[in-house]
């Protein structure tokens, strides 16, 4: 069957090269994916906010309690310190007032490591246990609640990061390229339809809407037979990467 170039366009008009992803696509989901790893969304940082209050209104009445009582241990100390100072910190690097922006750059250009979600949710889930060794209802719940923050920040970063690795692996790697699109050859004939690309892309890392789906496939396609193989997305991903490994470079 003679081969056919199907004269699908990602949007009409628009000067898109017919069958590619949008240019600056690709590296545009890469940063964002990067910055997922770093930034965590608005309803995260609140919540972090709203964490690094609580430790130090905590701390607070801790050290105002154990003063008027004339009585504090060395755990109340570690409890006071490490509270308010993870409190602070919260607040700096998960607030976006403009007040803060300078000192945030400050801390994660001097720790690179503070600017990692995952880093930043183990800290909040460390702090949050520690506050439990004060068996008082405030500590209680703030301690429950830092812990809760933490934990879920681990999760939401380390599922960027995987993320981030699985886009990466699927630019620069030739061989991890082959091995997903066999994974996602179901039936083993060397053939993706159009559901098993649509899976592939997916686990590459890469979400389209149905329209840029769409339009890919049946440019891939060009017997229009509905099905694709190796060598064609090969030569496809390559064209449309290209951008981006000169980015990862």
């Amino acid at each position: 069957m003679p081969g056919k170039t199907t004269e699908l366009s990602l949007s009409g008009g628009s000067g898109k090269r017919e069958g590619l992803l949008p240019p600056h696509k690709l590296s545009a989901m890469y940063e964002e994916t990067t910055e997922a790893t770093k930034s965590p969304t608005t309803t995260i940082r609140l919540l972090a906010c709203a964490n690094g209050v609580g430790l130090i209104i905590s701390s607070i009445m801790t050290a105002v309690l154990s003063v008027l009582n004339n009585q504090i241990s060395i755990l109340d100390i570690v409890v006071i310190i490490f509270s308010a100072w993870v409190g602070i910190f919260a607040l700096f690097l998960e607030s976006n007032l403009a007040l803060v922006h300078t000192i945030r750059s400050t801390i994660t250009h001097g720790v690179p490591i503070c600017g990692h979600v995952t880093w930043r949710g183990g800290i909040y889930t460390i702090v949050g246990l520690l506050n439990f060794a004060i068996l008082e209802p405030l500590h209680i719940v703030v301690g429950l609640f830092s812990t809760g923050v933490g934990i879920y920040m681990i999760k939401v970063g380390k599922r960027a990061g995987e993320h981030l690795v699985t886009l990466r692996t699927s630019i620069t790697d030739e061989k991890a390229l082959l091995k997903a699109f066999m994974r996602h050859d179901e039936n083993g004939d060397g053939y993706l339809q159009q559901e098993e690309f649509e899976s592939l892309m997916l686990s590459l890392g890469v979400e389209l809407d149905r329209d840029e789906l769409d339009a890919i496939f049946f440019t891939i396609d060009v017997d229009n037979d509905k099905n694709i193989v190796y060598d064609e997305f090969r030569s496809w991903w390559k064209q449309t990467t290209s951008q981006t490994r000169v980015t990862l470079s």
